[in-house]
């Protein structure tokens, strides 16, 4: 399998001299190319700080990280920012808009940074991502018109623009109800259908349920892994109660 992303022996610390704590302790991953995982854990456990490093939004203290054959260690600031905005994508818990603009403008802002004589070829890209989400009516209300699972499809439709080899997330459901979160995992399922790979981290096992991988961290570092194959929509509970075994086992 052909590699995005390789890492090895991430080392991150925080806190003062009496204080230190290593948050990842010589960590290390691959994602393959089209490839679906998931990082699970306690709080504290490392999660976040590892899809900070392996997107460039955070410099390790030590180890390696290769996107797409390229160290990354051996970027600028401008230049990780140039790569994160034309080659990943990112959806948060909570997705940040813009209140000033409206739906459509949220979802092609990045993408006119890069573009900035395409804005109608743009806007119908973004108005047919939005109708795949189920949202395209959505297009010119405001950032207060909307509901949080619409919103965050909009950032996912947001995260598409430019076409990502991967598109990382930070608990993506996390602040969603059931239903909205279905909405949301059936986006990222299409996405990991067309070939883009997906990087997150959930403490949802039904959502690292639909992942090929889910890695388990506890201290900084990666203690078990559970190998589910593809997910076509079908054998989910079978596929949580593989995740949730492993969660009990390790007092997640």
């Amino acid at each position: 399998m052909q590699h995005i992303i390789r890492a090895e022996g991430l080392i991150k610390t925080y806190g003062g001299v009496a204080a230190r704590r290593r948050v990842l302790d010589g960590v290390s991953v691959d994602l393959g190319r089209g490839e679906f995982i998931a990082v699970m854990g306690p709080s504290g456990s490392g999660k976040t700080t590892l899809l900070f490093a392996l997107s460039g939004m955070d410099r390790p203290d030590g180890g390696r990280i290769e996107f797409d054959g390229q160290d990354l260690s051996s970027l600028g600031e401008r230049a990780l920012a140039d790569l994160r905005r034309k080659r990943m994508g990112f959806v948060f818990q909570q997705p940040s808009m813009l209140k000033h603009l409206n739906i459509l403008d949220n979802v092609i802002l990045a993408a006119l940074h890069d573009r900035r004589g395409q804005a109608a070829r743009l806007s119908a890209k973004a108005r047919s991502l939005m109708e795949g989400a189920g949202i395209a009516e959505l297009a010119e209300r405001d950032v207060s018109q909307v509901s949080g699972g619409q919103l965050q499809r909009a950032g996912i439709c947001r995260a598409l623009m430019n076409d990502p080899l991967v598109v990382f997330g930070d608990e993506p459901t996390g602040a969603l109800n059931s239903s909205a979160a279905e909405g949301v995992l059936e986006m990222l399922r299409k996405i990991h259908a067309g070939g883009t790979a997906i990087a997150l981290v959930s403490h949802d096992a039904r959502v690292a349920a639909r992942a090929e991988r889910v890695l388990f961290m506890r201290d900084g570092a990666f203690v078990a892994e559970e190998r589910l194959g593809t997910f076509a929509g079908t054998g989910l509970e079978g596929r949580v109660d593989a995740v949730t075994a492993h969660m009990r086992a390790l007092g997640i």
